[in-house]
């Protein structure tokens, strides 16, 4: 009995599928570096000029990935079976790509909370309001706040409860 979704592969295609994925990253490397070379006159309304810092992550990620993959492919027997997981068809880019409007609307859903929270702070500094100087500012009786720390990503503020509701002092 297989547990999981397992997938069987010849080495052959395996290696086909590998080759069509090096392909797409060498191809978006490209359009990346040929991105960094525009100049300022070639620049349009639909197609303006990008930073060179962002056109230098996106083609040293496609470069890399280009690398990891034709580094499997170099490794697989055309001769052997292969039985995949999940994780094996995702991490060697073997599924389908998603279509364009499912990577937006992803991309939406993982990023909506940081552009919400982004415009409200931008709206708050509009009207004036500040960050209080320290929680006790704004912590109601029986919380207590405590910054979190979260090594990457955005200050974390734990909220707790330190005293049943209607037992205040």
């Amino acid at each position: 009995m297989i547990e999981g979704l397992k997938l069987t592969f010849s080495g052959e295609e395996l290696r086909t599928l590998l080759e069509d994925r090096i392909a797409d990253h060498t191809g978006a490397a490209d359009h990346w570096r040929r991105e960094q070379a525009r100049t300022p006159e070639s620049q349009t309304d639909e197609a303006p000029l990008l930073p060179d810092h962002m056109c230098e992550h996106e083609e040293e990620r496609h470069v890399w990935r280009a690398e990891v993959l034709e580094f499997i492919r170099n490794h697989v027997d055309p001769q052997e079976t292969y039985r995949l997981s999940a994780a094996d068809l995702e991490f060697g880019e073997l599924l389908p790509s998603k279509p364009g409007s499912i990577e937006q609307e992803e991309f939406e859903e993982r990023t909506a909370v940081g552009f919400q929270l982004e415009r409200l702070t931008k709206r708050l500094g509009e009207i004036g309001c500040r960050a209080p100087a320290s929680t006790d500012d704004w912590v109601p009786p029986g919380f207590k706040a405590t910054r979190v720390d979260v090594e990457v990503g955005s200050e974390t503020i734990q909220i707790e409860q330190i005293e049943p509701a209607g037992e205040a002092p």
